[in-house]
């Protein structure tokens, strides 16, 4: 498509040339006939060429023709004439498409923006010629390659139009590992340590287009070592932006009275207008309590009064050739940097539901009555046990104050010195390779002895692989936390003053709950290993300095210090947060127990589908495709392990108003809609057919004067 960057510039020349070069044609020469008797009067025959009348009858000219061409497009190269076309692409294409749950927020006539973004990456597919190949990657939590490289657009296609929408957090980490992995340079292996070849690749690096609505977390830490992101183009989709949905969710027993269920949900306003709904607690499929929720707009005004500022995409490019036009969905709002400044106020609300007597064992369901844009973050799930008290061992010479806080939780306690816990038989700790307690407390003692459970380490270390006591740490503050894990969520981290702690060495699986400034800094962690969970507390609650014992913090005396040990005891050991059946976050892997002498378990999926998973004869097997939101049910299964639950929990996908920049491996890239136009100036040919008429003009002006 051709357009014209100064259409009123062609208006005006051809206004200031064409009328007069016609008027000059309307002239008329009044000549008088008379005989000539001498060739001494052809002088003034001449002369008597000039125009002497003012007008005559227009007849048919090729000069005017040909002179009237000229003009024009001279005209039309003044406008700046370009021709508008899809952007010249790399031979190779690297397509990423996003299918967290954020892309399943239904635009319009149930039409979802991953369905969006299969149609635009289709438009894609469709301009490849022969010798272009793509691959394509869909991703959320985790990625997966839906095609390595093809030169078959059809197939391309056909691949595409069965990615499916999943409920996971985005990340874009893996994506590119996996990108990578496919374009990396080919590894010819030498005779000798070290000898390898790395043959270089002659093709270009791939051009990456990323299909998204912008709510990616992970962008700004991506660091690719192969493929260049600071070309990559970003593509989003989506429009809408009222949303509302629940970001955390507790059901718990009461502490003295076990018979009562307890449930509190944390529900957050997303959206620029105010919201009104019912929230609806369900046990077991019965409806037991309901709530009025009122929550203020969730977006920060900006200085103009809006609730959103919007700029347009196009103002960054790296197009050649001129600025790219975007075709497609409607523009994309900006977003204010609201990441900083956290919910404004009154945009979360605390739900807390009547008590409820429940001496049963169920799935406990919290739904929102609302119609929004996105329905995955409308309901969570929470497993609640029987009423049972925890049995708990603590280990330790030195038990204050660890025995007092234990002691006042409501669990079944059993203390040990460590010399106890070391002699004492395998009967009396174990059963069969299983922890005999629910949860095993260590107060300064490391140990090996260590069978399948839950354990707990106070300045000391379990002797697993990956995790190692590589002394002390002092004169460090705490920089981070994370305090929307269960363990931490009634705890408040920036009053705990801490002089020292250990320096550990963790697997890398493990997550750091706290951290200090220097590197193996933490002074809480959780892991799993195997079918065992450990928590690790890096600092005592004394140490000594001259002989003399000094308090290492003052956290005991503080009521906090008891709720954190009930909800590390609870998190560790009840079986609403056992890795066997607790409510994880999308993604998340889940650790399932096999019962002795199961060869295989099915767990059954939200969406109806089953898979059997081999245990070849572990205790336990892992299972990661907990991409969708809901119940999942295993079998068989130990007692009280059948079912847990899967929950979105994710306030960067229930925030989901498009964005339309990023910084992905520190550099910016602007965001877009729909195909990428170039703008190719095009003036120079109007120039060349200008001098090519004036050639033909001029050669046919002299015929005629020559004749």
């Amino acid at each position: 498509m051709m357009q014209f960057l100064s259409p009123a510039t062609i208006a005006i020349a051809a206004g200031l040339t064409i009328p007069p070069l016609i008027a000059l044609y309307f002239l008329k020469l009044r000549r008088t006939v008379m005989p000539i008797s001498s060739t001494l009067l052809w002088r003034k025959a001449i002369e008597d060429l000039h125009v002497n009348a003012p007008f005559q009858r227009l007849r048919s000219s090729l000069l005017l023709v040909l002179q009237l061409l000229v003009l024009l497009l001279a005209a039309l190269a003044l406008g700046k004439p370009t021709l508008t076309h899809e952007k010249n692409r790399e031979k190779s294409l690297v397509l990423m498409i996003d299918q967290s749950a954020s892309m399943g927020v239904d635009e319009s006539g149930n039409v979802t923006r991953l369905d969006i973004a299969k149609r635009e990456a289709g438009k894609i597919l469709e301009t490849m010629d022969e010798n272009t190949r793509a691959m394509i990657v869909a991703f959320s939590d985790r990625a997966t390659v839906v095609s390595s490289f093809d030169t078959d657009s059809e197939s391309l296609k056909r691949k595409l139009n069965d990615i499916e929408q999943t409920d996971g957090r985005t990340t874009l980490t893996e994506a590119v590992a996996l990108a990578e992995a496919y374009t990396q340079n080919m590894i010819i292996g030498g005779p000798t340590a070290g000898s390898d070849i790395e043959v270089q690749s002659t093709e270009a690096q791939p051009g990456v287009l990323l299909f998204t609505d912008g709510r990616v977390s992970d962008t700004a830490t991506l660091s690719p070592q192969r493929l260049d992101l600071s070309k990559m183009e970003v593509v989003v989709v989506g429009e809408r932006s009222d949303n509302a949905g629940i970001i955390a969710m507790d059901a718990r027993r009461h502490y003295e009275r076990p018979e009562v269920v307890q449930i509190f949900a944390t529900v957050r306003n997303f959206s620029d207008r105010a919201m009104e709904f019912d929230a609806t607690l369900v046990i077991n499929d019965r409806h037991v309590d309901v709530q009025a929720v009122r929550m203020e707009p969730g977006r920060w005004e900006s200085a103009t009064g809006d609730a959103e500022s919007s700029s347009a995409a196009g103002g960054e490019s790296n197009d050649e050739g001129g600025d790219p036009n975007r075709t497609g969905e409607s523009a994309v709002p900006a977003r204010p940097a609201e990441a900083n400044l956290g919910a404004p106020p009154g945009s979360m609300a605390a739900v807390a539901f009547d008590e409820v007597e429940f001496e049963g064992s169920g799935v406990v369901e919290v739904r929102l009555s609302i119609q929004d844009a996105l329905p995955a973050d409308n309901k969570a799930w929470a497993v609640v046990p029987p009423p049972r008290a925890l049995d708990v061992l603590l280990v330790c010479d030195w038990c204050r104050p660890l025995d007092g806080a234990l002691g006042s939780i409501g669990v079944t306690l059993s203390t040990m010195t460590t010399a106890d816990y070391e002699a004492a038989p395998d009967d009396q700790l174990f059963d069969g390779d299983r922890s005999r307690f629910d949860v095993v407390v260590f107060n300064g003692h490391d140990t090996a002895r260590l069978g399948i459970g839950n354990y707990m380490f106070w300045a000391c270390v379990p002797r697993i692989d990956g995790v190692e006591d590589r002394g002390v740490i002092d004169n460090e503050v705490v920089i981070d936390w994370d305090e929307t894990h269960p363990i931490l969520r009634n705890i408040n981290v920036e009053s705990l003053d801490v002089y020292l702690w250990k320096r550990i060495r963790l697997p890398d699986r493990a997550v750091r709950l706290i951290e200090g400034e220097s590197e193996d800094s933490t002074l809480l962690a959780y892991f799993t290993s195997g079918a065992s969970q450990f928590l690790i507390v890096a600092f005592p609650f004394v140490f000594e300095e001259g002989g003399k014992p000094y308090a290492n913090h003052g956290w005991p005396e503080d009521l906090e210090f008891i709720m954190f040990n009930d909800d590390a005891v609870d998190f560790l050991g009840s079986a609403v947060a056992s890795r066997g059946l607790t409510g994880v976050r999308t993604g998340d892997p889940v650790t399932i127990p096999v019962p002795s002498g199961a060869d295989a378990i099915t767990v059954s999926r939200p969406d109806g589908q089953r898979e059997t998973i081999p245990a070849a004869g572990a205790a336990t097997v892992a299972y990661a495709r907990t991409h969708d939101v809901g119940i999942y049910r295993v079998d068989p299964s130990l007692p009280g392990q059948d079912v847990f639950t899967v929950n979105l929990f994710d306030a960067d996908e229930g925030d989901v108003a498009p964005t339309n920049s990023f910084t992905v491996g520190g550099s910016r890239i602007a965001a877009r809609q729909g195909q990428v136009l170039v703008n190719e100036p095009i003036w120079h040919y109007f120039v060349l057919g200008l001098l090519v008429l004036s050639l033909i003009e001029w050669t046919v002006y002299n015929k005629r004067v020559y004749v």
